[in-house]
């Protein structure tokens, strides 16, 4: 049983929703009465309707040659090649650059499982057509199955559709504190998904009142999504640990600073200092007009409705928004007017009126009606005669040149003003220009970007702020330990472990996402695909220039190329690089110690000379077994110099101690090769040391 304040409560609360939602349909009329001219502008609907009823009734042309959406779209495409991104920064002691790079991963998920690119272009576009477009934040759960939710990033279909709080100041909306998201549905539709409320309980919608009547009729209901925030007076308590509590969570007995530092006990937990603040609970509900159902809480500060505007003007105290069609409409409409005007000159030049005496027509005015309409093979006409008795002469056209190349000049010159309203020019749109070369073209279409990159920065504060949205609400959505996927900024995405204790550096680490303070700033540039191939544009022109960098930077220059294989060219070609590039790579070669690097290096130098001490001995032996003997001793030590490297490199004794033993055997082996060699051949060299180093042996013993 409901008591009669929870009903005057509910009461006035919705009363409170209906005059936010009328007062938000009257402060923003004017601004959508502009903005839907501009989204039927864009579409083509570009005539006055009067001078379009005009024309059609005198059977006149009435052309539309839409310009519009090329320069709509030279401000929008020029976003898609350089999306702006979320950047997520750490920002006090607490803040773990693991974790920044997980909830970096974590929003970069978010948006490419959602296609967040699809909320981001949809909003950007409203906002350069018509001044203004929205995008929003949602929770919902994985699947069907599952307890856990995930943040997604939707578009709204409809920018019309919204109603915020025209007391805004913030340039991305983020101080309002009410909005509705509207929609209108037929009787049918309403009772099939709200069944459970009390409006689809009523037979008769026809006899509401109480302030209702604009929101439901006789066959249609308006629903809204309802946003509002709360604002609760709370006392909150910065403790001896630096950790800050409100009053509810203070622990039992704590005691106050001076009573602590009166009688001190060991360790203690005290209060420091306190203080009154204010909490923001954001409520979302559906609404009808009279009843609220679906009430939850929102667990952000801020509504989940993130504006993007165009240019933002006041004028006696109201909001105006604008965008990119705004000023160009009237050069457009001159454009359709002078196009037709020519069209109009040209087609009926040779079709001038005919100019007859009075009654020359009589009888035969079918013929002469559609004469300039149809090619006929002959026209009569009656013989009529002047008061003086001479025969009046036979109709003739009344000869007339129209004006066509003023009207060809003023059409050009309505082209030019459209330019110049939009800020958009010839080198930006594809067309030939006065500019010949591509710097000077480049220069042009910077200007170009120039002019309108107003519009990609309230992008990207608009993108700011649902950066802090998604940062606040991740730890309290992705809340329980579980495995999620980060996407990383090279678009590889992995499985990462979340707030529960991982190995790290061979070291547990706690993995809270709740542990520390972060914020986001965000960048603009072109996407990590674009960047790889500038990359290989670049490098490919400083290699023209200096082609040892080919040698140098090999290994770059295939790996960001999009073709098959590149990675593992990449690996092969990395392997070719000087000792001291791969040093300055961290390659895991580099990572050996300076002093087995040294004897590695000298063992090299050891194993090439003494190859060459067997070329030539090789060169001066006639027999073939000494041939193949020699052959084999270069297999036995290169065979030896491998297992050395390997034994440098191992740390179990076990291991050393086989590898010992394989060398050795190699040693014997040798032994007997040498004196057979030195039996058949004395001309063959016995020592393989010319420099003076260490013998294998040596080496080993060493």
């Amino acid at each position: 049983m409901v008591s009669k304040k929870e009903k005057a409560d509910k009461d006035s609360r919705a009363a409170t929703a209906r005059t936010r939602l009328e007062l938000a349909i009257e402060a923003w009329s004017e601004i959508r009465k502009e903005a839907k001219i501009d989204v039927e502008f864009r579409a083509g609907d570009q005539w006055p309707d009067n001078i379009r009823a005009e024309r059609d009734a005198d059977d006149r042309p009435c052309l539309t040659v839409n310009r519009i959406p090329q320069f709509v779209r030279q401000v929008t495409n020029d976003q898609r090649q350089n999306r702006p991104s979320i950047k997520v920064n750490a920002v006090d002691d607490n803040a773990d650059k693991d974790i920044a790079k997980i909830l970096q991963g974590i929003i970069r998920h978010i948006e490419k499982d959602s296609r967040a690119d699809v909320a981001y272009d949809t909003a950007f576009e409203g906002a350069v057509t018509k001044g203004f477009g929205f995008f929003r934040i949602t929770a919902d759960y994985c699947d069907s199955n599952s307890f856990d939710q995930e943040l997604k990033i939707k578009k709204i279909k409809d920018d019309f559709s919204v109603y915020i709080d025209p007391y805004f100041t913030e340039p991305d909306g983020s101080d309002m504190n009410w909005a509705f998201v509207t929609e209108t549905y037929n009787r049918d539709d309403y009772l099939a998904q709200f069944p459970d409320t009390d409006l689809a309980k009523m037979t008769d919608w026809g006899g509401l009142t109480d302030g209702t009547e604009n929101w439901v009729g006789k066959d249609s209901c308006r629903v809204t999504e309802y946003y509002e925030k709360e604002f609760i007076q709370v006392k909150i308590y910065l403790l001896s640990d630096g950790s800050t509590v409100e009053k509810k969570d203070l622990p039992e007995n704590i005691r106050t600073k001076e009573e602590a530092e009166a009688d001190p006990y060991e360790d203690e937990l005290y209060i420091v200092k306190e203080r009154e603040t204010t909490r923001v609970k954001v409520k979302h509900s559906l609404f009808n007009g009279f009843e609220f159902w679906d009430e939850t809480e929102w667990l952000s500060q801020w509504i989940p409705l993130i504006p993007v505007f165009g240019d933002e003007l006041w004028i006696d105290g109201k909001r105006v928004l604008e965008g990119i069609v705004r000023h160009a409409r009237d050069s457009q409409r001159m454009y359709n007017f002078w196009v037709s005007a020519e069209t109009e000159a040209i087609a009926l030049a040779p079709k001038a009126p005919y100019i007859g005496a009075e009654g020359q027509f009589e009888g035969h005015e079918d013929q002469w009606d559609s004469s300039n309409r149809r090619n006929l093979a002959f026209l009569q006409y009656k013989p009529k005669t002047l008061a003086n008795g001479q025969p009046a002469p036979p109709p003739q056209r009344n000869a007339f040149e129209a004006p066509v190349g003023a009207i060809t000049n003023a059409r050009m010159q309505s082209s030019e003003d459209m330019k110049a309203t939009t800020g958009i020019y010839d080198a930006s749109l594809g067309n030939r220009s006065n500019e010949n070369s591509g710097i000077a073209i480049q220069r042009r279409n910077h200007q170009a970007q120039t002019n309108n990159f107003h519009y990609v920065d309230n992008l990207t504060r608009s993108l700011n702020h649902s950066g802090r949205i998604l940062i606040e609400l991740i730890p309290k959505i992705y809340d329980t330990p579980r495995a999620i996927r980060i996407i990383g900024e090279n678009d590889q995405a992995e499985i990462q472990l979340i707030n529960q204790l991982v190995m790290k550096d061979g070291e547990p680490k706690d993995l809270k996402l709740n542990h520390g303070k972060y914020d986001v700033s965000v960048s603009t540039g072109p996407s990590y695909a674009t960047k790889r191939q500038e990359t290989v544009d670049q490098l490919l022109q400083l290699i023209q220039s200096y082609p040892r960098l080919a040698e140098l930077s090999g290994d770059i220059l295939v790996k960001n190329m999009d073709v098959e294989g590149a990675d593992e060219i990449s690996e092969r070609l990395k392997k070719t690089l000087p000792p001291g590039i791969l040093e300055e790579m961290g390659d895991d070669k580099a990572k050996v110690p300076p002093e087995i690097q040294a004897q590695l290096q000298q063992m090299t130098q050891v194993i090439e000379q003494m190859t060459g001490q067997l070329n030539q001995a090789q060169d001066k032996i006639e027999r073939k077994t000494l041939e193949l003997e020699s052959k084999e001793r270069i297999e036995m030590l290169k065979a030896e110099t491998d297992l050395r490297i390997a034994l440098l490199k191992e740390d179990s004794a076990d291991s050393r101690e086989s590898f010992r033993a394989e060398i050795n055997q190699l040693d014997q082996k040798q032994k007997v090769l040498s004196a057979r060699t030195v039996a058949q051949e004395s001309m063959a060299p016995t020592n393989f040391n010319p420099t003076g180093g260490p013998t294998p042996g040596e080496f080993m013993e060493n």
